[in-house]
C-alpha cells in the first residue's frame, strides 16, 4: 500500500538520513496472482501490478529523494515471463514485470543527470521460495529440464548467484550501466525454444 511504502522510507530517513542503494524485490505469494488470463480475477491482477509496477514507481520516487548523486536502484524481474505467453498462469505477474521493466528505462533517463543508475536483474529459475511454492511434481520437472541442458550451465541458480549480480551493479565501477535488464540465468535465455537442448548443445 502507498502509505506503507511512505512509512518505510520515513523510517529509513529517521534512522539513516540517506539511502545509497534501493533494491526492489517485493511480490505477493503465488496463490495471490497465479491464474490463467481467462480466469484471473481483477483483484489478483491488481495484486500483481500493485506489488511490481506501482510499488516500484512509488519506491523509486521515495528512494531518489534520500539518495545522494551516484546512487543505485535495482529491480528484480523475470523477463522470460514478460516477453512470452506460454506459462499461462503467470499472466498477471508477467504483465506487471513488463510494466516494471518499462519503468526501469524511464527512471534511468529521469535520474541520469544525478548519476543514479536504474537497472533490473532477471534471474532464471532459482532454488528459492517461488520454486518451492510449486507442487513437488512441477519442481522435479523444472530441475530435470534445466539439468538436461535448457540451462547450458546444467543447474538452477541460487540466491547467491543473483545477489552477486546485484552487488556488481551497485559498485562504483558500474556507473555507466543504466536502463538495462541483466539476465542472470546460466545461459537459459540464449536457448532456442524450437529445438531440443540435446541438439543445441551438440
Amino acid at each position: 500500500r502507498p502509505e506503507d511504502i511512505g512509512r518505510l522510507f520515513q523510517r529509513v530517513k529517521a534512522e539513516f538520513g540517506t539511502l545509497d542503494i534501493f533494491v526492489s524485490n517485493a511480490r505477493p505469494e503465488l496463490p495471490a496472482f497465479y491464474q490463467a488470463p481467462m480466469d484471473i480475477p481483477l483483484e489478483h491482477w491488481d495484486a500483481a501490478f500493485d506489488s511490481q509496477a506501482k510499488a516500484f514507481l512509488l519506491g523509486v520516487r521515495e528512494a531518489a529523494r534520500l539518495m545522494p548523486d551516484g546512487g543505485r536502484v535495482v529491480a528484480l524481474t523475470y523477463a522470460a515471463g514478460s516477453r512470452t505467453g506460454g506459462l499461462q498462469p503467470w499472466v498477471g505477474m508477467g504483465s506487471a514485470k513488463a510494466a516494471l521493466e518499462s519503468l526501469v528505462r524511464y527512471f534511468a533517463v529521469a535520474l541520469a543527470k544525478r548519476r543514479i543508475t536504474v537497472n533490473a536483474v532477471s534471474p532464471g529459475w532459482t532454488e528459492d521460495s517461488v520454486l518451492s511454492s510449486l507442487p513437488p511434481e512441477a519442481q522435479s520437472l523444472i530441475r530435470n529440464w534445466h539439468a538436461r541442458g535448457w540451462t547450458p550451465m546444467g543447474r538452477l541458480g541460487t540466491p547467491a548467484d543473483i545477489g552477486n549480480v546485484l552487488a556488481l551493479l551497485c559498485q562504483e565501477e558500474a556507473e555507466w550501466i543504466t536502463g538495462q535488464v541483466i539476465y542472470a540465468d546460466g545461459g537459459a535465455s540464449l536457448m532456442n525454444p524450437e529445438v531440443p537442448p540435446e541438439i543445441q548443445l551438440g
